[in-house]
């Protein structure tokens, strides 16, 4: 297929399955977390010569079976389903159909994979992961934390430097957590990415202890705003405003 035939099928499958992505913002996993994997996974697409039309595909139904009153739990077996059933009325995927439903299957980085995985469905898990990782994973990780109800961050331990990760009781625990996930990447262009985003990480580290420390640091809702003032310093290519209030 042609580039513009693959991005036309593409648009058709997000206009299908937006409505799935989009109440899943109340727990950092909306449009925007697939938004950056599709566009990352197009990237390894291309640098491991997968075919773009799964790998993009993959990466619009990985989290689709998400929902925003039970999150994560058993969300791999619905987005099998919802791609399952647009095989079914989209004759471009059928012809992948194996391939893409594979691609959903193994995309989580915790997962054990088959040594021949496939290269489309490495390529979706790569950009997955990656994509939890640096400010944008800090970002959903605090947002799935405030929808869990889990503290902030333990009292005398708020970054998890001397214990094993309580994954189901301080968010911060979990952020810990992600700097396991880099290993397990597969490719060249996304371990060359994670190396990018652990300095994201220590900046993160360092500035969460600095507010902490002089009491402003108070919950979620500070831990957040200092992300999106990272991230938007990002943006702007002007890390010299970065601050608290």
């Amino acid at each position: 297929m042609l580039a513009a035939e693959i991005d036309a099928v593409h648009q058709r499958l997000w206009l299908a399955v937006c409505h799935y992505w989009e109440p899943n913002k109340i727990h950092g996993h909306g449009p925007d977390h697939a938004m950056r994997a599709y566009s990352l996974g197009l990237q390894l697409a291309a640098a491991e010569g997968a075919d773009p039309l799964v790998v993009g595909a993959g990466c619009y139904l990985m989290d689709a079976g998400l929902r925003a009153d039970i999150g994560r739990a058993e969300h791999i077996e619905r987005s099998l389903r919802i791609a399952s059933a647009l095989c079914e009325e989209m004759p471009e995927l059928a012809r992948v159909r194996e391939l893409l439903l594979t691609a959903v299957r193994y995309h989580e980085a915790e997962l054990e994979f088959p040594a021949d995985l496939p290269k489309e469905a490495v390529c979706v898990r790569d950009s997955d992961t990656v994509d939890r990782l640096g400010f944008p994973g800090i970002r959903m990780t605090l947002q799935y934390g405030v929808w869990m109800g889990r503290p902030l961050c333990h009292p005398t331990d708020p970054l998890c430097c001397e214990r094993t990760p309580e994954l189901n009781g301080f968010s911060m625990d979990y952020v810990r957590y992600l700097e396991t996930l880099p290993p397990r990447l597969l490719t060249p262009l996304a371990r060359s990415i994670a190396m990018e985003k652990q300095d994201q990480r220590e900046l993160y580290y360092g500035e969460f202890l600095s507010a902490l420390r002089q009491g402003l640091m108070r919950d979620h809702e500070d831990a957040l705003r200092l992300v999106a003032v990272y991230m938007q310093a990002r943006k702007g290519k002007d890390r010299d405003v970065l601050h608290i209030s």
